[in-house]
């Protein structure tokens, strides 16, 4: 009787089998597609989103944001010299605050102060260790073609080093390795608060590739100043420059140029949207301040 049962048996789990199979390939058809209709859609709402990254501050703000008055006009950055106060211009806003209970909070807070956080209140400052300065000012004292070693943003948590990036051969044209747990240097642009524009890259995210996450905060930057400064600190084997971001945008891969300033500034860059990575995220700073390490 076993042996009459038997290709019975046998033939119903050979059909079980391919039935689990023919399944299984269906199964995996469908997230395919359902993958590839999603990537489709995000593709195609790429960029869409680049009013949203478009900020810059205005040019009546822009002298208090970075810390210029008219008695910094003139800094002297040699050693020895006295910083010069900021003119934080926070007369108004103490006078609109003087019969708020919170006029001590941060404004950003005056809409819900018992959940407050302990972020400064009266405007844009600069540690007492550093020396502020404009960011047209020619420094006697240190090699502007020093290497960026470290970069911090300590609003959005990165602390990561700095190295340059080198040139890759792909046969028919050369390009910049990308940056591998780095943040990368373009080695053509400016240094640390040298005059003109040094352009800084790295990661919004190591999907694919497994070169680190460094940037995937960045874009959250553009919320951020619209509340506070920003400030990024970039540091050479000798000294440490501040600069505080300015502006933001988003533009498309293809039109990404490397542009140059009058005066010493960096831009941040990174890839965009997540999983597609064809748009890219700037961000600008300007130079406001140094110290000796």
């Amino acid at each position: 009787m076993a042996k009459f049962f038997s290709p019975i048996t046998n033939a119903i789990r050979g059909k079980s089998t391919g039935l689990l199979a023919a399944y299984s390939v269906a199964g995996l058809g469908v997230i395919l597609i359902a993958v590839a209709a999603y990537y489709g859609y995000a593709r195609s709402r790429s960029g869409s989103d680049a009013d949203e990254f478009a900020y810059i501050t205005a040019d009546e703000s822009l002298d208090s944001l970075l810390g210029r008055s008219a008695e910094s006009s003139s800094i002297n950055t040699k050693e020895g010299s006295a910083a010069i106060p900021l003119d934080q211009g926070v007369t108004d806003l103490a006078s609109l605050a003087s019969g708020y209970p919170g006029n001590l909070l941060n404004p950003k807070y005056w809409d819900d102060p018992e959940w407050a956080g302990s972020d400064p209140y009266g405007g844009p400052t600069i540690p007492d260790d550093f020396v502020p300065v404009l960011s047209n000012d020619l420094f006697p004292d240190f090699d502007p073609n020093s290497d960026a070693r470290r970069i911090r943003i300590p609003s959005i948590g990165v602390d990561a080093p700095v190295e340059e990036l080198g040139i890759v051969d792909l046969g028919d044209q050369q390009a910049y390795e990308t940056p591998d747990n780095v943040v990368g240097h373009i080695p053509e642009t400016s240094h640390p608060g040298q005059q003109g524009s040094g352009w800084f890259f790295a990661h919004l995210e190591g999907f694919a590739s497994g070169e680190g996450n460094i940037f995937r905060h960045l874009p959250e930057i553009r919320d951020l100043i619209t509340q506070d400064p920003v400030d990024v600190y970039l540091s050479t084997d000798s000294l440490e420059f501040i600069y505080r971001v300015t502006s933001t945008s988003q533009i498309h891969e293809d039109d990404l140029r490397l542009s140059s300033a009058e005066d010493a500034q960096i831009t941040l860059v990174t890839c965009w949207p997540p999983r597609i990575y064809d748009q890219r995220i700037l961000v600008d700073a300007t130079l406001i301040a140094y110290r000796p390490l």
